[in-house]
């Protein structure tokens, strides 16, 4: 190829010189508006022509492997389809480079893992957030947490999603808790980019929200020990998360006051929140009212009081969250408020929560709800074959 660098008259009327040069196995043009002096053609032509000779001595040396490996390129190059981009050798020594470069920054999932954790108890978020996530990436660390964060591919997850026999819904679970992982290895700049992004999506089917009737809910209190009755009462009729009410003392509780609160410590979005006392829900409380302690004693004995009462209550099924979902179905449908009752769930969208549990239940069976006492419940079950 011709190497050498020309100073030539230009047809463009505002560039009227330019300077022919090689770069890259082609020859390349640059403009400018004058041909001598400071900035014109002439000086930058020789500063080109000295850069080129500079490069010539000091890469004179070229092996054969290196020359095979330019012919290569080039015919790679060649056989790519007309409308692909155009990529250059430099292009390509620069963009290896870049990723020799992450691989020595690079640093295990294990460590990103560690890393992630320590951020998010920096940022105050719940301890549930923080062990859900833990103990969901400790499963992928299990198989890949020595290996480097930049060597993880779309193609590893997609293989550990596939084989973790579990539902969709829990599948999707991990996938979002890998996704933040990665995410935090961006930041970390041990990964270029997320290999979670184009990784297979499980696909949940829509389940339609589960709810217990009035009836039900009257037996299942009514069948209740006393070291689970409060918790239950507290789950439906104040909508409390469960992990939440583990952790509730009775000194957040003020029947006076008739709120709840949950601290920030304690509740899943890191937000300190005041939920009210509704007066049947102040009625199944007012005998158990402590000043110190705990609600529940144990999560094992509260399980086991659960499934007790649900069985003398002889219930046939069991929705999952069971207790916020009704204390949301039949708040909204009593009070037609989405806004107040995302002050209550502690949920950050009433829109969504409007489009969610929107006409699951009726006015009059919403007042039926808000209705069961101890001294009600009784009637209340007689309803139920009515």
């Amino acid at each position: 190829m011709n190497n050498k660098v020309s100073v030539l008259k230009s047809r463009k009327k505002n560039f009227p010189w330019y300077v022919s040069y090689p770069d890259g196995g082609k020859r390349k043009k640059k403009y400018f508006k004058k041909k001598e002096r400071k900035g014109g053609a002439d000086e930058w032509a020789k500063k080109k022509r000295n850069e080129l000779k500079d490069m010539g001595s000091r890469h004179a040396s070229i092996t054969e492997t290196e020359l095979q490996a330019v012919i290569n390129f080039r015919e790679a190059i060649s056989e790519l389809p007309e409308h692909a981009q155009e990529v250059t050798l430099v292009d390509a020594v620069a963009s290896f480079v870049e990723g020799l470069k992450n691989r020595h920054k690079s640093i295990t999932c294990q460590e990103v893992t560690d890393s992630l954790k320590n951020k998010l108890l920096t940022e105050g978020k719940s301890k549930g957030h923080r062990d859900t996530l833990g103990y969901r990436l400790k499963r992928f660390n299990a198989s890949y947490g020595d290996w480097l964060a930049c060597d993880i591919t779309t193609e590893i997850i997609d293989d550990f999603l596939t084989n973790l026999e579990m539902a969709q819904q829990t599948q999707l679970h991990y996938r979002r808790a890998i996704g933040q992982m990665f995410n935090h290895a961006i930041i970390l700049k041990a990964a270029t980019s997320n290999p979670v992004t184009h990784a297979l999506r499980p696909k949940v089917n829509a389940i339609e929200t589960g709810i217990l009737k009035p009836q039900e809910v009257a037996s299942l209190l009514s069948h209740a020990d006393d070291d689970t009755l409060p918790g239950l009462a507290i789950s439906f009729f104040a909508g409390i998360r469960r992990a939440e009410i583990e952790r509730l003392d009775w000194s957040e509780i003020d029947l006076d006051e008739r709120l709840i609160e949950i601290k920030a410590a304690k509740a899943k979005t890191a937000q300190r929140r005041h939920v009210p006392i509704g007066d049947n829900l102040a009625s199944w409380l007012i005998p158990y009212k402590k000043h110190k302690g705990p609600v529940i004693k144990s999560h094992a004995i509260w399980r086991k009081g659960q499934q007790q009462a649900r069985e003398d209550a002889k219930l046939e099924s069991w929705p999952h969250n069971a207790g916020r979902h009704s204390f949301a179905s039949y708040h909204l449908a009593h009070h037609n408020d989405p806004g107040k009752l995302a002050m209550a769930l502690g949920h950050p969208d009433p829109r969504l929560l409007y489009k969610h549990y929107h006409k699951l239940v009726t006015p009059k069976t919403a007042a039926l709800y808000w209705s069961i006492t101890p001294e009600e419940a009784k009637n209340i079950i007689k309803l139920k074959t009515a």
